[in-house]
């Protein structure tokens, strides 16, 4: 086996033992946090806001898959269009001075 074979074969199995460790980070995240609210610790609001928009989005996907696309594209200009609304956005990236 050559050097550059074995390089790349040593990036491979790096990325690979990588995504199987921030899987299981989330999935234990994902645990813990079924685990509280089994046990009835009030979840904060942020992780019930996140499971809104997940079963939001397993809906979307599962229901409506072929505007599925077309909803995506949507949502994210009008967050682009917020973003550039907000006040100094122009004069802060340097598009509004002369």
């Amino acid at each position: 086996m050559t050097d550059s074979r074995m390089a790349r074969e040593r990036v491979a199995w790096i990325a690979v033992v990588a995504v199987l460790a921030t899987s299981l980070a989330w999935l234990a995240v994902i645990d813990l946090v079924l685990l509280a609210g089994a046990y009835g610790h009030r979840l904060p609001e942020v992780f019930v806001v996140a499971r809104a928009l997940l079963r939001a989005g397993r809906l979307l996907v599962t229901q409506g898959w072929p505007g599925t696309p077309a909803a995506l594209i949507v949502w994210t200009g009008l967050g682009a269009v917020a973003l550039a609304a907000r006040p100094g956005a122009l004069s802060r990236s340097g598009l509004g001075h002369a």
